[in-house]
């Protein structure tokens, strides 16, 4: 098959009775599915197992996170395109086949987006591309607008959503696989932004549409997410910033304030625990961090300019 769509799963049975149909009805044929499960214990793998017997299911015994799954079922295919769908998303018949159209017509593209929209709301966006700003932190583009011309254009984007995209292989035999040691989240916008540097470029393609359940798996993980969020968006910035873009008009102090007063908003939500135990998980593994750092700013291909042009601004606000 050219193409694979890979889909991590942990207790989403519910979720899947929406997501695998659509998959069966795309108007595109030339794929396989793999579904990797992360120790489900709500009936997942049987409901799978009895109504998609042609989808291949790797059965972990307990949660290893979305980039370890994401990552055994790329090394479990051999297609040249790797789609990876949320459980929690439905797909319109035709979102396939404009996603790998996109990734064969543009060379230069190493993934490409989906329009993402609300599940509830269909006309409003849920994700147009991913960007990140200065500081770190990452986003949907367009999140929360209604959609209309300005979503309807094909075009560059420097981050795509790990919840609905496609990576041509040729990417991940470069740069690598994602970085388990995020488990979730901002492993996506680390994979993207250490392929940007490596001269892949990212491409959003509003033909293709498909239907997310916001934080449908999220809401399952409690205080464990905003231990993630504030962890994983200093990882990025450590391994992936280049030193020209920390220099340029002081965003390394700007990044020191910022992590500075997340830490007080985290406690002041209740979350004080998570924010002590997110900066000594940096702390402790610094000097890891920074050999990754080297390897990777070692391989970059692109110039200095390009990135801080890629990267948003960010305009800082304390006590708020």
């Amino acid at each position: 098959m050219s193409t694979c769509v890979i889909i991590p799963n942990w207790n989403g049975e519910e979720l899947l009775k929406i997501c695998l149909p659509s998959l069966i009805k795309q108007n595109f044929n030339d794929f396989e599915v793999i579904i990797v499960d992360n120790g489900s214990t709500d009936g997942s793998v049987s409901y799978i197992e009895n109504n998609f017997p042609d989808f291949k299911i790797i059965k972990n015994k307990k949660n290893l996170g979305f980039a370890a799954a994401v990552n055994q079922g790329i090394k479990n295919s051999k297609s040249r395109y790797i789609a990876l769908i949320n459980n929690d998303t439905e797909l319109e018949k035709s979102c396939l086949y404009y996603l790998v159209q996109s990734a064969k017509v543009h060379s230069e593209v190493g993934f490409v987006a989906a329009k993402m929209l609300n599940f509830y709301k269909r006309d409003i966006i849920d994700s147009a591309g991913d960007y990140i700003d200065i500081v770190g932190h990452g986003n949907n583009i367009g999140l929360g607008e209604k959609d209309g011309p300005k979503f309807n254009k094909a075009e560059y984007v420097f981050l795509v959503t790990g919840g609905g995209s496609l990576f041509k292989r040729e990417v991940f035999d470069k740069v690598g696989f994602f970085d388990e040691d995020y488990f979730a989240y901002f492993e996506d916008a680390d994979l993207c932004f250490r392929a940007q540097l490596a001269g892949f470029k990212g491409w959003f393609e509003p033909k293709a549409r498909i239907y997310h359940i916001h934080k449908a798996t999220a809401s399952k993980l409690g205080p464990f997410v905003e231990y993630l969020q504030f962890r994983n968006m200093t990882l990025t910035v450590i391994k992936d910033f280049p030193s020209s873009l920390l220099r340029n008009n002081f965003n390394w102090l700007k990044i020191i304030l910022v992590n500075v007063n997340t830490f007080r908003y985290l406690a002041f939500q209740g979350f004080l625990w998570q924010a002590i135990l997110a900066e000594f998980y940096i702390l402790a593994n610094l000097p890891k961090l920074l050999r990754r750092r080297v390897t990777i700013q070692r391989s970059r291909e692109v110039n200095d300019q390009y990135i801080i042009e890629n990267v948003r601004p960010k305009k800082i606000k304390f006590f708020n």
